[in-house]
């Protein structure tokens, strides 16, 4: 482990992670060593992104206590009608309290750190505490993110990663999902459909032309992204309440994302979706999540 200012860089074998707990609990960077020279498995921070305070410019960062986007940043849950502030140049309220929040460092070694942060009441009028660890290990990256209610009533919840996958030309991923949903103008879910067949995954889907900002439904907890140039396999595993997968491929772009969430788009608003995934979480109680990126060739 080497501590460089707020960056702390982890290592194990021939991997090496960066990760900076002050700009939203994110990673700055993953990587492996080759023979040919480092290869980047997560697009790497900016120079920029390091200097600011961004979360969406790292390599990956904590989605806590809810994922992607509250319709208007409005809600009603038991019955307790909920106004959040939107986020700006967003009609919206995105991805919760932990990409926006310094996270405090907790526990750290050569080859693991854990990092916390509490949330209390405000606008969002439950308290909670959150905390992820990442661990490096022969076979890739674990990160587990935990979530305590330490409200005295029942809080909504839910949990996701948004990591930001370096893809290659020919990149394919493959992912046992059920359907889609398209969006309106504002990124928000407007019908269900079966999977077209430009991104039926189950079969695999070359990403070199696709663009997506979408989420998709009935996902077993696994993905994969291979990358033939380079003979590598990522493979993502999700385990948890996690049946919800959201795939963003900007195009043009040299990244893509893979997120595995807790719950589908504005689930809040959303009681008619027998698969929503909201999760009251009881006062006291805890919700987990673990995704494993094991490295392998091809």
């Amino acid at each position: 482990m080497i501590r460089t200012g707020t960056i702390i860089a982890l290592r194990h074998g021939a991997m090496t992670l960066a990760a900076a707990p002050h700009i939203g609990g994110s990673l700055a960077s993953w990587s492996l060593s080759t023979p040919n020279g480092p290869v980047e498995l997560f697009r790497p921070a900016s120079d920029g992104a390091l200097a600011g305070d961004f979360a969406p410019d790292m390599a990956c960062f904590p989605l806590v206590p809810f994922s992607n986007r509250i319709g208007g940043g409005r809600f009603v849950f038991q019955g307790r009608e909920v106004v959040l502030a939107t986020d700006p140049g967003s009609p919206h309220r995105i991805h919760g309290h932990g990409w926006s929040t310094p996270w405090t460092v907790e526990a750290v070694a050569d080859d693991a750190l854990r990092m916390g942060f509490a949330h209390r009441a405000d606008d969002w009028p439950w308290s909670y505490r959150a905390t992820q660890t990442v661990a490096l290990d022969s076979d890739g990256l674990t990160v587990t993110l935990d979530l305590i209610n330490e409200s005295d009533s029942d809080m909504p919840a839910g949990l996701g990663l948004h990591p930001y996958f370096a893809k290659s030309p020919g990149s394919i991923v493959t992912a046992d999902l059920r359907a889609v949903w398209d969006n309106d103008d504002t990124i928000l879910p407007s019908r269900r459909r079966a999977l077209p067949a430009a991104w039926d995954f189950r079969h695999g889907v070359v990403m070199d032309r696709v663009a997506l900002d979408n989420g998709f439904t009935g996902w077993s907890g696994t993905a994969t992204l291979d990358r033939p140039q380079e003979r590598l396999r990522l493979t993502m595993i999700a385990d948890g309440p996690v049946g919800h997968l959201i795939v963003y491929a900007p195009p043009d772009e040299p990244y893509l994302c893979l997120e595995p969430v807790s719950h589908m788009t504005d689930a809040l608003n959303r009681p008619q979706e027998a698969d929503a995934g909201v999760i009251a979480l009881p006062a006291g109680e805890r919700l987990s999540m673990t995704v494993r990126f094991l490295v392998s060739g091809t």
